[in-house]
């Protein structure tokens, strides 16, 4: 163990330990001796104790208050205290999922997660917990996995107790209502169809077929209609009669986990808890055991081919490995994955990339399960490494092997301990919601001591285990999976005899066949290639993680009504023609971190098409340069982003501060002088002109936003114009562009964190050097937002290659400004859950269904949105008229005291505390993005939200909603299966004049544009 003096010298200080006894009466802090937290943060080696087993390891700088206990039901409990919260919230995971799903009724776990939302004997209302948890400025979801189904949601502090209430009624008496019984069928029916073209879907269920049948794994997991059906099961039982069945026998208390989230002192929390969660019954379930290996000996090793939907071309390598929980301080992949996912200098994706064969690779455990795990190896090929199959694999196994000859070392474990040591002890802190819903599963999965350590616990090196899980991963024992769209060119010669079949319910094509043993021969025994190496010490593990001084401390930060103090905002250190520096130190979450962002910004980064596409082929070209440096960083907890924009590009360093300047300088010097090679530029190009391509096969609803942005936005290319300026660009007009783009250009930085107004200016040093020093001082202006006319109902159509179809209608508002921004917000807080309700659930139209507030670039808009698998766009867009005429009545009914709950819910979001210092920045640069530098947007938000009345929204909503001077822009994105509307809804409103827009570069060329003039 190397160079851990300040690692000692902090957990002495301040190591949390939290231990309660099972009546939760607190007592004192445990007292450590030096000698005994060496030990137990330093070579992590403490054990539970075995007379108090609600001990739990948290972080010093973690300053929540933890408690374990038990209730007399056998559920399993863990309170937080988090007196800094402002939103409260809870989770609960049950030890079950679709691997308990019968034979007969696949997808009924997942069914079952959908139905105990929709009504309970205390609270039968279908929508009542979520317009509760809406009202009240919360979020609610959850989802369903192999082993574990998880519940969770958030809600303001005020109304924790009641939110609870209504959670725990959950798992307690839910209805399981006949007619929403047959209702929610269409709506994972919906799911499901949304699903069938995802290419993740697609590939775990080809997995399924070609794995042992006998496994749980093996079998359909999402349902539909078809499984789901009262004839489905071959009981005879009714849909309705199993899930009360499934219900019954796992939905038990001592296979459930809890994880409450408060403001309120641990007992109040506890006895609210006691109050409750009680009454779930006990029905001493078990969990669901598996004796079934997933592959039997047999069927392996193997390869598939698949054809994807999109275009892309993909090598994954599976290997079936021992269970891995038994060794979570130990973490055997991790180290595995480590060398073989490496991307560094002399690293297999390096040589990879070196040979023009791919363009990524990663590595870990892709199963953990109680009873088994996979390892998996997945490669990103280029077209040129999809004829390289054979020999890729061969260099993997040649990784593999030079790691069981060379690679097993004990100081490279305790760099990755030091590391993961290092990221727990100073870990940012998270949304309640998802710290909550990882808890609740953690429950499960580590003992109490380490439900917040165990992820990052490396605890023990232990060379037999390593080289245990090494032995596994033989050309014997593999899974060979290719993601081809070319398969049939790619493979003719080898494969023209070799049947294709198909995977049930997905409709996917893949072929499977043996692999040779001749060439498993040949992977076991190639010799190793010299270009492989294993890892060099990290240069980038942070050595210096002091606080700085404060060298103008100011108040303390508080979030106030009034907004933020001179003292509490960026302040500009730099303001000269062509560069201003933003600077502010943290005074609020006391971590060693930082984030520096800095954007370049020309005037001719996307001006034209190829323009667009040239400053997109320069980023990634840049991207690519530097991956062999930057990637020790990553590991390290320091990383960065590079991306382009409307107005060029821009660069995000965050993490550690201790060697952001390291980084920050080699990032500029590549920026200012890339090496573009051409066989590099050849793939670059390639993989772009893929992306722009794949577009066409996201999601349908992805899509209709995307089209949106095209319309309004300004500059704004559609992927067809860009990949046609594309085809044409070559490597040496990308050499004529980069100084052209780097010679007229305006320079903005931020820099916030542990850092002091030196450090920020000494940042600035290598962007001076660089990129300043030679270049001509030029101001580029902002994108533009395209001014719908009034009274106008713009339709745009587009075509998907999708069975689902998607009809938006989007509202934009009238004037830029923080009123109106307030406005469409709270519309979108009023409606989105009366519109989900109405249209997913009573009209079962699909699964996608979204109502909110969608500004650009701060010009305000309401967009509603619905992606169905059986209904035309119009038909759709009929019933979105139809619920917002009804939502005049809606309005025109709601109480005062609604209302107010609805304001204030909006307001606690607006005003919602930043959980960690990256996601403040992230809205100083929001903010210097838009010209406000007071830095209080939230505020002005909040203060207009404020003074709005009941009148007034309904005001709003007649006229520009429902009035005849709305501007309204409708999307129609037509499915595969959608071809005709039902006759009587394709038509327009007669109060609506139509402007069909058939290319959008020509609509904004006829257009006005919003006003710049900003609140």
């Amino acid at each position: 163990m190397r160079n851990f003096t300040w690692l000692l010298k902090a957990a002495m200080e301040n190591l949390h330990v939290h231990d309660f006894p099972t009546t939760i009466r607190r007592i004192n802090a445990l007292t450590i001796s030096p000698a005994s937290i060496l030990l137990a943060v330093i070579s992590l080696a403490l054990a539970p104790s075995a007379r108090c087993n609600t001990t739990i390891l948290s972080s010093p700088h973690d300053a929540r208050q933890y408690a374990a206990f038990e209730l007399p039901n056998r559920l399993k409990v863990l309170v937080i205290e988090d007196p800094k919260t402002d939103k409260s919230a809870a989770a609960l995971d049950i030890f079950v999922g679709s691997n308990a799903n019968p034979a007969s009724r696949p997808g009924l776990a997942h069914f079952l997660e959908h139905m105990l939302f929709l009504g309970t004997r205390k609270y039968p209302e279908p929508d009542a917990f979520q317009a509760f948890i809406t009202k009240h400025a919360g979020e609610q979801n959850a989802y369903t996995s192999f082993a574990h189904t998880n519940y969770f949601f958030d809600v303001d502090n005020n109304h924790l107790r009641e939110a609870l209430d209504r959670f725990g009624q959950f798992f307690i008496a839910p209805t399981f209502a006949k007619a929403y019984v047959d209702r929610e069928r269409s709506a994972v029916d919906a799911e499901f169809h949304a699903k069938k073209k995802n290419d993740a879907w697609r590939k775990m269920e080809t997995i399924k077929q070609v794995m042992n049948p006998r496994h749980p794994f093996s079998r359909f997991t999402i349902g539909n209609l078809a499984t789901l059906s009262d004839k489905a099961d071959t009981e005879g039982n009714r849909i309705q009669e199993d899930l009360i069945a499934f219900y019954r026998r796992y939905y038990s208390a001592n296979l459930m986990a809890l994880v409450v989230i408060g403001k309120e002192p641990i007992d109040v929390l506890t006895r609210w808890i006691r109050e409750i969660f009680s009454a779930i019954p006990n029905f001493q379930a078990k969990p669901s055991r598996i004796t079934e290996p997933m592959f039997t000996p047999e069927q392996l090793p193997t390869r598939v081919t698949l054809k994807p939907v999109q275009e892309q071309r993909r090598l994954e390598l599976l290997f079936p490995v021992p269970a891995l929980k038994p060794h979570y301080k130990t973490k055997p992949l991790r180290y595995i994955s480590h060398i073989i996912g490496h991307e560094g200098k002399g690293s297999l994706l390096s040589l990879l990339k070196e040979q023009g064969w791919a363009e990524a690779l990663s590595a870990g455990a892709r199963h953990d399960h109680t009873d088994s795990a996979t390892f998996g190896v997945s490669i990103t090929l280029t077209k040129k490494g999809i004829g390289k199959i054979d020999e890729i694999t061969a260099l993997v196994f040649q990784a593999i092997r030079l790691m069981e000859e060379r690679g097993v070392h004990e100081w490279l474990f305790q760099e990755l301990s030091q590391l993961a040591n290092i990221d727990f002890l100073f870990q940012q802190k998270s949304p309640s919601t998802d710290y909550a819903s990882h808890l609740a599963n953690a429950l499960h999965q580590y003992p109490t001591l380490d439900i917040l350590r165990g992820p990052f616990a490396m605890d023990h090196y232990d060379e037999a285990l390593l080289r245990q899980y090494l032995g596994t991963l033989t050309p014997n024992n593999v899974l060979i999976l290719v993601l081809d769209p070319d398969t049939e060119k790619t493979t003719a010669e080898t494969t023209a005899d070799i049947p294709w079949s198909e995977v049930p319910w997905f409709g996917a094509q893949y072929r499977q066949e043996q692999i040779d043993p001749d060439l498993s021969q040949t992977w076991r025994k190639s010799p190793i290639d010299t270009r492989i190496v294993i890892p060099s010490p990290n240069i980038f593990i942070p050595r210096d993680l002091s606080l700085k001084s404060v060298t103008n401390p100011g108040r303390p930060f508080v979030i106030s009504h009034s907004g933020y103090g001179p003292k509490d905002r960026p302040t500009r250190i730099i303001h000269t023609p062509g560069l201003s520096v933003w600077f502010r130190q943290d005074t609020t979450y006391g971590m060693p971190r930082a984030d520096f962002y800095f954007s370049i910004r020309s005037p001719i980064a996307n001006d034209t098409p190829t323009h667009s596409v040239m400053t997109a082929l320069f980023v990634a070209l840049v991207r690519d340069q530097l991956t062999e440096f930057s990637y020790p960083a990553s590991l390290a907890g320091l990383d960065y982003d590079l991306y382009p924009h409307i107005r060029g590009l821009s660069v995000r360093i965050s993490g550690y501060h201790d060697k952001q300047k390291l980084l920050l300088t080699r990032i500029v010097e590549t920026l200012s002088r890339p090496k573009f090679q051409p066989e590099r530029f050849r793939i670059a190009k390639q993989e772009l002109t893929r992306k722009l391509r794949n577009i066409r096969k996201q999601m349908p609803y992805r899509q209709a936003v995307l089209e949106l942005r095209t319309i309004l936005l300004q500059p704004h290319f559609p992927p067809s114009a860009r990949i046609e300026a594309l085809e044409s660009v070559t490597l040496s007009d990308l050499r004529t562009f980069v100084p052209e783009f780097l010679q007229r250009i305006s320079l903005v930085a931020l820099s916030h964190g542990n850092l002091q107004e030196a450090d920020a200016l000494d940042m600035i040093v290598p962007l001076k050097e660089h990129l300043i020093r030679n270049a001509i001082p030029t101001k580029v202006s902002r994108g533009q937002v395209i001014e719908l006319a009034k009274g106008n109902s713009h339709i745009r159509t587009i075509a998907l290659d999708h069975n689902d179809a998607v009809a938006m209608v989007y509202f934009q508002g009238q004037q830029r400004g923080f009123r109106e921004l307030a406005e469409m917000a709270l519309l979108g807080q009023i409606l989105k859950a009366p519109f989900f309700h109405r249209l997913r659930t009573e009209q079962e139209l699909g699964y996608v269904v979204l109502a909110k507030a969608f500004p650009i670039i701060e010009a305000p808009g309401l967009l509603f949105l619905v992606q169905s698998p059986n209904t035309h766009p119009a038909d759709l867009t009929n019933h979105i008229r139809q619920f917002l005429t009804a939502g005049s009545d809606t309005l025109a009914g709601m109480s005062e005291t609604e209302f107010i709950h609805h304001k204030t819910a909006l307001i606690t979001r607006t005003l919602a505390l930043e959980e960690n210092l990256k996601v403040r920045s992230n809205r100083y640069w929001q903010e210097i993005e838009m010209q406000l530098d007071t830095f209080d947007s939230r505020e002005q938000t909040a203060d207009a939200a404020r003074t709005i009345t009941l009148a007034e929204i309904r005001h709003i909503y007649r006229t520009r909603i429902q009035g005849n001077n709305k501007r309204q822009l409708i999307i129609h994105a037509v499915g595969n299966g959608h071809r005709q509307p039902s006759s009587e809804n394709n038509r327009i409103p007669e109060d609506m004049i139509p402007v069909i827009i058939q290319d959008p570069t020509l609509f904004k060329q006829k257009q006005n544009v919003f006003s710049e003039k900003n609140n």
